[in-house]
């Protein structure tokens, strides 16, 4: 008998991406990708987001994929290097991206969420998943209509980060629609 076969590493592949965790080699492009004015201002990202907060965010991502609660995964396209993060709350159904400036502009969110969005609905059973985006995040609204969401009746939900308040609407998408 041989030594027990090693579990493959997660990763998502699909629409020319591969997702997959992030990893200690990557905390130079977290820098390059998180500490963005537009990341700071939509998502609660640490600002200014340098090695340290790059490490920080690193070690809480890795807790939350081993308790199976929130995966977060680097955006990656042929050569390994993370363009981008999309992660799934799995408690919530509720999927969150972004995407590197230098890279934005080539689809990289809408076939992140539609990646993780056939994860979603396919191996976890998630009959609906869902998107929040500010109503002034036109961007993001044009990623989820790309992807197959749909903007829901909910009232919008208010949020206090970093000091600044402002909305969120929800958008979904249903697994009969995939």
């Amino acid at each position: 008998m041989g030594e027990p076969e090693a579990a493959a590493p997660f990763r998502l592949a699909g629409q020319g991406l591969v997702l997959r965790p992030w990893r200690e080699d990557d905390l130079v492009h977290m820098v390059e990708l998180f500490d963005d004015p537009d990341i700071a201002h939509r998502t609660p990202i640490a600002s200014p987001f340098d090695l340290g907060a790059a490490r920080n965010y690193l070690e809480r991502a890795q807790r939350s994929f081993a308790s199976g609660l929130r995966i977060h995964l680097a955006i990656t396209a042929g050569d390994d290097r993370p363009l981008g993060e999309a992660l799934l709350d799995r408690g919530a159904a509720t999927i969150g991206y972004g995407i590197g400036s230098a890279h934005r502009g080539q689809r990289l969110a809408v076939r992140a969420v539609q990646v993780l969005t056939d994860y979603a609905h396919g191996e976890l059973g998630l009959a609906r998943v869902y998107l929040e985006i500010e109503p002034d995040n036109h961007p993001s609204s044009r990623v989820a209509r790309a992807a197959g969401f749909r903007l829901t009746d909910r009232a919008p939900a208010p949020v206090r980060d970093k000091g600044r308040d402002y909305t969120l609407l929800t958008w979904v998408h249903d697994a009969e629609a995939s």
